[in-house]
């Protein structure tokens, strides 16, 4: 009897399984926008991405939207813009290549694409100053002494109201040479600190820069910071409320996941927001032998 109920009851799952919907592979791409206005700088690509499914290969230049209805106003008026591919990346800058971004500036963008219309506000804040600029010159202690703390690495800046997270960005300026800035040059080439140990599995393990959180207007530089010796720019950040949530949103470049309900995109997915920024060149001497 039970030989016997098997393959009826496989019969009618078959059929069962027939009546229902099938399942659908169409995707419905969204448009997403990746803006950061810098406060003193010329201003970066807006990029105008269209999201891709997960099952096709991802390109930059695949999910770029050339013919995208873009408009940016600067306090209200309207900046004229343009769409680039080529050696300085993808997306629409000002026709005026000697635009810069101003200080204490709104920015609001409009992009019309896919059928689809999303809208963003990014504001830029006031110019600030070092309160305790970084040394010129530090000497790295070795991977033993990390911890010992050294007061050549405290800074300090002017603190802004509202601002609840600066963003510190740590960037190497020249990879490869290190004995051509020394005094006086000498032949040796630059090398990395660390070998890619805290970030090994992570696209970032091979950028030039690392970016962290400070609560506060002032901060102790940790040596972990560094990735390579030799000549480095730090940064620190003043952004609007929206340039805090995306870098708490992604994890500093360390992890990859994005939250809709953290971003100022209306219409749409990504971000776009504005900082202003103070900035220090100084140079990582490798450990005395």
């Amino acid at each position: 009897m039970i030989f016997r109920l098997f393959p009826i009851t496989v019969l009618f799952l078959v059929m069962l399984a027939g009546c229902e919907d099938p399942i659908t592979s169409d995707y419905v791409p969204e448009l997403v926008v990746e803006g950061f206005m810098i406060a003193g700088d010329k201003m970066q690509p807006l990029r105008i991405y269209r999201s891709m499914p997960l099952n096709d290969t991802f390109s930059l230049r695949a999910a770029s939207i050339p013919d995208a209805l873009v408009t940016l106003l600067e306090n209200g008026i309207p900046v004229d813009l343009r769409f680039i591919d080529d050696s300085i990346g993808i997306g629409y800058v000002p026709t005026d290549t000697s635009f810069r971004v101003k200080y204490s500036a709104t920015y609001q963008l409009t992009v019309r694409a896919l059928g689809k219309t999303a809208t963003a506000t990014a504001v830029t804040q006031k110019p600030f100053q070092w309160i305790r600029k970084p040394v010129d010159t530090l000497q790295y202690p070795g991977r033993d002494k990390e911890l010992i703390p050294a007061d050549s690495l405290s800074i300090s800046w002017q603190g802004q109201p509202g601002t609840e997270l600066y963003v510190i960005g740590m960037e190497c300026l020249d990879t490869a040479g290190y004995g051509k800035y020394l005094v006086p040059p000498i032949a040796d080439s630059n090398s990395r600190i660390r070998d890619k140990e805290f970030d090994s599995d992570s696209p970032i393990a091979n950028e030039t820069v690392r970016y962290g959180p400070v609560p506060v207007a002032n901060s102790a530089v940790i040596w972990a910071a560094f990735k390579w010796y030799g000549k480095h720019r730090i940064k620190v950040y003043c952004g609007d409320r929206w340039f805090q949530k995306w870098f708490q949103a992604v994890g500093f470049g360390r992890r990859s996941e994005y939250d809709y309900r953290l971003s100022n995109v209306e219409g749409g997915l990504g971000t776009f927001s504005g900082a202003s920024y103070i900035s220090a060149e100084i140079f990582l001497k490798k450990e005395a032998r």
